[in-house]
């Protein structure tokens, strides 16, 4: 064959060797472009997990067979303070609250060891000591809601999976928690206190019939006589028990409050000064804001509030120490109001009273407003003093917060709603003895209680006036349809059974539109008053009353 018959019949073959080679190297090339692609993205991959993982707000974390700490995220640091380097390797015991061992050896471990999913778990997680405290309540803890199961191996042919350890997520519940709690509160503080408000009307009753029948009786009496005066200390005695009953009343938020306009600086001094001068064993240092906000507040229940304050403050104390009170404008968010337990944002006054004594724990302030509560031994208190306390704030649309830790003191600070009124001094207590004021005209008197019916009676008897009696609202509306026209005057119980004082005035006012109505009660809340005044009722009565304050009252209805 021609040497040129077999190059033409050898270059294909050539050519396609060549052409397989370059073809083999394409997709080598293409090949190590696709490697690269799969490696860029399983890095970008990666980096979202771990950039999603780090930002979570959840606690994400791994555990070794051990129960120490293979991997955390970044929220451990934002949460519980604890840095990377400070956990790793470390057992997770170290970030447990000592109570909670138990449940969270079984929550991160033991549980797990079986391969299946558990429940969610509440644990309560100690912040690392460094961090800033900021919750009252919760200063040391955080609570969370743990979720976690086992990571296991496969083990070889016929044997179980071989337990590694653990992994979890952990939601910081602690703001829920606290809610929770305020809200348990809450209830527990309106069912007692409507139970207080109850004993409060029933013993207001009690001292209507006593005071009642008293003054009649001294109005027959020489005041130089010592029957005059004995009857004075009877009338003492029955005030001091009324002072009681205000007290349940303002712990029960249902007392009809002396509200004046005032500036809160003004009664921090003198409730400081007062309280000084008896315990020389303290040093009290005020810090009060010059330019003050006003608040509406009863000067009385306040001065309760502060004495409170300031004994507890000193018992907690037994050494003696240092006594701060410190009052501030304080403008709070639409974002924090609900958090601080008030009824709405706003301007609010704040006052706080710090002691440097032994502070109390977790347990102990979860309990501290709670009715009949107290550390002291037997005989050292009642346990009424800071539940009163918190009934008397709440009443004026305020709240309190409490900061506490064993061996660094306590925080007490209280905020009061500020108003734009003007300052209006409250006029002294009148001392004077007083001569009832006699007048005519036929008086209806509507109360459920037959001893205060009687007394009434009796009283408005003595100063000149016809009387009728209805134990009720239905036999109220029955004596007035029977005598239209001839009823001067109804006094009416605002708290009856069946049909409520301010549904029986309702109705009176539907009857005899013109029917002038004196409204009595042991108890109610202001604002119910204030309404039925809005209403058209003429006047408010607080029992116990005696026959000058009922001339008195009548007179200036009539007027």
């Amino acid at each position: 064959m021609k040497q040129g018959a077999w190059d033409y019949l050898r270059k294909p073959f050539e050519n396609a060797d060549l052409i397989k080679t370059v073809k083999n190297a394409l997709n080598h090339k293409r090949l190590l472009k696709a490697n690269r692609d799969v490696t860029a993205r399983l890095d970008q991959s990666q980096r979202n997990y771990r950039y999603m993982v780090n930002n979570s707000p959840d606690l994400i974390y791994t555990l070794d067979g051990e129960g120490c700490f293979t991997f955390v995220n970044d929220s451990f640091e934002r949460i519980l303070g604890y840095t990377r380097g400070e956990l790793l390797g470390a057992h997770f015991s170290l970030i447990i609250c000592p109570e909670d061992m138990v449940k969270a050896d079984s929550a991160f471990n033991s549980q797990c060891r079986n391969g299946k999913d558990r429940q969610a778990v509440n644990l309560r997680l100690r912040k690392s000591p460094n961090m800033v405290v900021e919750n009252a309540l919760y200063n040391d803890f955080v609570f969370v809601e743990l979720k976690a199961s086992g990571i296991f191996h496969p083990g070889s042919q016929g044997e179980d999976d071989l337990f590694q350890g653990t992994h979890g997520v952990a939601r910081d519940v602690t703001q829920q928690i606290n809610l929770e709690d305020q809200l348990r509160q809450a209830q527990k503080m309106e069912a007692i206190g409507t139970l207080a408000g109850g004993i409060a009307h029933d013993f207001n009753n009690i001292l209507m019939g006593i005071q009642g029948y008293t003054s009649l009786v001294r109005a027959t009496l020489a005041p130089d006589s010592p029957e005059f005066k004995k009857l004075a200390n009877v009338d003492e005695y029955v005030h001091s028990g009324s002072e009681m009953t205000r007290q349940l009343l303002g712990f029960a938020q249902k007392s009809d409050q002396s509200n004046n306009v005032i500036n809160l600086n003004y009664l921090l001094k003198m409730s400081a000064r007062m309280f000084g001068r008896t315990k020389k064993d303290v040093t009290i240092r005020q810090n009060f804001q010059k330019d003050l906000w006003n608040t509406q507040v009863d000067e009385g229940q306040i001065k309760q509030v502060l004495l409170n304050l300031y004994v507890n403050a000193w018992q907690a104390m037994p050494c003696g120490g240092t006594i701060y009170i410190k009052s501030e404008n304080v403008h709070v968010a639409e974002s924090k109001y609900d958090q601080l337990g008030l009824e709405k944002p706003g301007r609010y006054v704040r006052i706080s009273v710090v002691d440097t004594g032994v502070g109390m724990d977790r347990e102990v302030m979860a309990r501290i407003f709670d009715p009949f509560f107290t550390t002291k031994e037997m005989g050292g208190g009642t346990g009424l003093g800071l539940a009163t306390a918190y009934g008397i704030i709440k009443s004026h649309g305020g709240t309190f917060r409490v900061l506490s830790k064993i061996g660094e003191g306590s925080s007490f600070s209280v905020y009061l709603p500020a108003r734009d009124s003007r300052v209006v001094k409250a006029a002294g207590h009148q001392q004077a003895l007083r001569n009832a004021v006699s007048g005519r005209g036929t008086i209806l008197v509507v109360d459920d209680e037959e001893n205060v019916l009687r007394v009434c009676a009796e009283m408005l008897e003595s100063l000149g006036y016809e009387v009728k009696a209805a134990d009720s609202g239905k036999t109220a509306l029955r004596v007035i349809e029977d005598e239209p026209g001839k009823i001067d005057l109804v006094i009416l119980d605002m708290i009856m059974p069946e049909m409520s004082g301010v549904e029986t005035f309702e109705k009176i006012k539907r009857l005899e539109p013109k029917t002038r109505v004196l409204l009595s009660s042991g108890y109610s809340k202001q604002k119910d008053v204030a309404k039925v005044l809005k209403k058209g009722c003429e006047d408010f009565i607080q029992k116990p009353f005696d026959v000058v304050m009922l001339s008195e009252k009548i007179r200036t209805v009539f007027d």
